[in-house]
This record gives C-alpha cells, sequence and structure tokens, in this order.
C-alpha cells in the first residue's frame, strides 16, 4: 500500500475548488445510457471509482469519452447486452443501477449479484422490493438476478421503510420509463439524488418532488442528450473546512452551493467558528477561539448526513467540555475512534440509552431485539492534545479523517493506504500541499 508522512501543527491557509460529487456523477453516468445521443457531464471527479461505473458501462457496449479535464461524454447508443459480465459485475455494487436502461432497451437485466471484498454476497433487498412494487419478474441463480419485463410492469407505489439513497437513485432510474405513475415515499432528500432528478428531467423525463419530499415520477419512453453540471462534493466541502477549524488555518472553499452545507455550517456556527460566504465561496477560519461541545445526532438529509460523522467527532476532540454523537443511521461506524484514541483522544463507544438517549438503527437487517443494542454513541471529552502516530487507511469512507488528525497532530504522522482515499478524493494530497500542508511521500 502507498503512504506519506505528515508533520503536523502547520496552520492550512489559501483556496482550494471543491471537486464534483462521486455520489451523483456515478448515477447520472448509468442515466445516461438511456439515451442513444451523447451526454455531456461536467464537473466529473477524475477519480478510480468513476473509472470504476466507466468499466460496467462499457462491458454492455455504451461509450464513455473523456472530452475535457474533467468532462465526460457519455452515449448508449452501442449497448449490445442485456446481461453485465460476472467478473465486472460481482465487483462494483451500483451495477445493479444499469438494470433500468437494460430493461428499457431488452425488457429484460441480468445483474451479478455483488460480493464484497471477503467474497460474501451483499443483501440487495431495497432493490429487490422496488422491482417487484413495479411489476417485474425476479429470478435468481447463483451468481445474477435477473429482472424481466413481461409486459405487465407499470408505474406503481415504492415505498421505503427506512430512507436509503441508493435504494431512492433505483427506483428513479427503474420507474422511468415506464407507462403511467410511480410515487416513491420515504425517499432520500440527499442533493445527489436531485441531481439525478434534474438530469432525468434534461433527458425529457417529467419527475417532482412534492411537498413532504415524496417524489413522482411520469413514465416516457423518448430520452434526448443533454448537456448537465455535477454537484459539488459536499464531504470534500466539510473536510477542507474543518482542516481550518482543527489547524487553526483560514481556507476559502470554491464551487460552494450553501444548501449543499447548510447543516454543516450550522454546526459550524453552534461551536464557535467564523466563516462567510460571498457568491459560491466559503471562508472558514479560526484563530485562539475554545470549541463549544455539541451533542450531533447522525441522521439522512435534511439532517446531519453520515458522511460528517467522522468530521465532527473529530472536532469534538478539541471542543473544550463533554460531547456526544449519536449515529442513527449506521451501528459500526465509529472504527476510526481506536486510532484517534491512540494519538491521545478521549472517546468512548457507548449505548444510546447509557447516554440517556433513545436507540434509533435506520439497518433493516439489525434487529435489536435479537442483537442487542448497538454502541452507536461516541462520548467525547475534550479537548485532548493529539500526538503524531503511524495510521492505516483501510477503506475511504473514514480514511481522510485519519489524514485530518494528522495534520492537527503534534509531530509525525505516517499515513498507510492512500490508495483508499484516492478512490474517492480528487486530487487530495496536492490540494493539502497547495494549502501549505507538510506532506512528504515515503520515498522522497
Amino acid at each position: 500500500m502507498s503512504g506519506i508522512f505528515i508533520e503536523g501543527g502547520v496552520p492550512l491557509i489559501g483556496a482550494v475548488t471543491a471537486s464534483g460529487a462521486k455520489n451523483s456523477a456515478s448515477k447520472l453516468i448509468f442515466a445516461a445510457m438511456f439515451s442513444n445521443e451523447d451526454v455531456i457531464l461536467n464537473n466529473v471527479p477524475r477519480i478510480k471509482t468513476i473509472m470504476d461505473d466507466i468499466e460496467v458501462i462499457e462491458s454492455v457496449g455504451g461509450k464513455a469519452e473523456w472530452v475535457g479535464n474533467n468532462t465526460l461524454a457519455v452515449n448508449g447508443s452501442q449497448i449490445n447486452s442485456y446481461e453485465v459480465p460476472l467478473e465486472i459485475g460481482e465487483k462494483y455494487r451500483l451495477a445493479f443501477l444499469l438494470a433500468g436502461p437494460l430493461i428499457f432497451r431488452f425488457g429484460k437485466a441480468f445483474i451479478p449479484k455483488y460480493k464484497s471484498i471477503d467474497g460474501r454476497i451483499k443483501p440487495v433487498n431495497r432493490f429487490l422490493e422496488t422491482w417487484e412494487s413495479l411489476g417485474f419478474n425476479i429470478e435468481e441463480d447463483e451468481n445474477y438476478i435477473k429482472i424481466i419485463n413481461d409486459g405487465d410492469a407499470k408505474g406503481s407505489t415504492i415505498k421505503f421503510k427506512n430512507v436509503s439513497h441508493t435504494a431512492t437513485d433505483n427506483s428513479l432510474l427503474s420507474s422511468v420509463f415506464l407507462p403511467g405513475e410511480s410515487t416513491v415515499i420515504n425517499a432520500s432528500q440527499d442533493p445527489e439524488v436531485d441531481d439525478l432528478i434534474g438530469f432525468l428531467c434534461g433527458m425529457g423525463a417529467e419527475i417532482s418532488r412534492v411537498e413532504n419530499g415524496d417524489i413522482v415520477i411520469k413514465g416516457t419512453g423518448l430520452f434526448n442528450g443533454t448537456i448537465f453540471e455535477v454537484c459539488s462534493d459536499k464531504t470534500e466541502i466539510a473536510v477542507f473546512a474543518t482542516l481550518a477549524v482543527l489547524t487553526r488555518g483560514n481556507i476559502s472553499i470554491k464551487n460552494v452551493k450553501r444548501d449543499l452545507v447548510l447543516q454543516f455550517i450550522n454546526f459550524l456556527n453552534k461551536i464557535g467558528v467564523r466563516f462567510e460566504f460571498s457568491g459560491d465561496d466559503l471562508r472558514v477560519w479560526r484563530h485562539g477561539e475554545d470549541l463549544i461541545p455539541q451533542n450531533i445526532e447522525i441522521s439522512s438529509p435534511p439532517g446531519f448526513i453520515h458522511d460528517w460523522q467522522s468530521l465532527a467527532t473529530l472536532i469534538l476532540t478539541q471542543a473544550n467540555g463533554e460531547s456526544f454523537v449519536h449515529d442513527t443511521v449506521y451501528t459500526d461506524r465509529f472504527d476510526y475512534c481506536l486510532d484517534l484514541n491512540r494519538m491521545g483522544a478521549k472517546i468512548d463507544l457507548v449505548k444510546p440509552s447509557e447516554a440517556g438517549m433513545v436507540p434509533v438503527i435506520s439497518d433493516d437487517a439489525y434487529s435489536i431485539e435479537e442483537m442487542g443494542e448497538p454502541k452507536t454513541v461516541a462520548k467525547i471529552t475534550g479537548p485532548t492534545k493529539l500526538k503524531g502516530e503511524r495510521l492505516t487507511v483501510e477503506d475511504f469512507k473514514n480514511g481522510s479523517v485519519l489524514v485530518l488528525a494528522a495534520l492537527t497532530a503534534e509531530g509525525k504522522s505516517e499515513i498507510i493506504g492512500l490508495e483508499n482515499i484516492n478512490y474517492y478524493f480528487e486530487d487530495f494530497v496536492d490540494k493539502l500541499k497547495s494549502l501549505g500542508a507538510k506532506i512528504w511521500e515515503q520515498s522522497d
């Protein structure tokens, strides 16, 4: 695995431009396969996960070409198969989002069952429930899920027990071409979902959100080419805002729409951090101010989202008092706290009831009755001085928080597994260096 060394304790100062959102661009690439005309996507991050999505569409004949540094031309006119090759589809979970365009073209889609790194097949129950609600026939064998339209599929009501971003994407892509009207109840309100809605409407669809956040889709059989700008990455914006806070720096983040990060900005305001907007620029700075402890609940949009959970936890290690971060979305996403504690943080993982809170579980597969109350609350005592450590990034989900902790800490840290961060963030290390971060490669 590749690695870097970081000398912490240096205030980061300067300007950086937020890249496009991977979680938006990925879905738009698959949605573009409805059209036989060129689709132009601007502000697409050039990262490995996007290259993986391109590999999936190319495996069935789709075309994608970089026509600019962050501009991608995509076309589905040469798609020639309804079956995603096993060696491709089993590696990438988002291959399931190709089902809609393939059913639209061929009346059926054969999608490999996604296998995690350990080889286990991951459940896709929300996808299956959506396809069944719309009237598709589902067949399964050892390797494939086969979704077939025998002519009976039509618009319907799709209701999710718990909010799911990817399941909402799939419901849009699986219903937008069906006759009649579909309604998605308890739909995700992520801005990337709104990107997908706007993109499909630009191709000729008729989709709208109603007042309570549900989505109404009127089916169409004609999809045009279009030009679309991918929204900025709300996680990357929060990462650089966090760096300004932790390093006592002064960072201007360009290409920021206020609505993308409203809840994070509210959090900064509550803890006593200074910030200002100027057009699409967000400036965040901190000098000697003490940070105010907070109780944060992690939830689906429009709440404080899970992508910011680790950032809030890290920031609150520097707050003056006791804070709590309660994750109501996932039950097992506090692993990074072990590393932060090795660096000197004081974080205890406790059950919600132990912190005087009501346990909330959004994971359909988790049963409190059978599995017990999970430790989904981080109890944080601050402020604490962080010390440099040797840290290993196991995956991209919380990898950036270890880099941020190293930039905050006194002394030198070594970060192993940098490729797992590059999988998600575009030019991450280069952007940090441009702000004055002392980072060098292991071979330097």
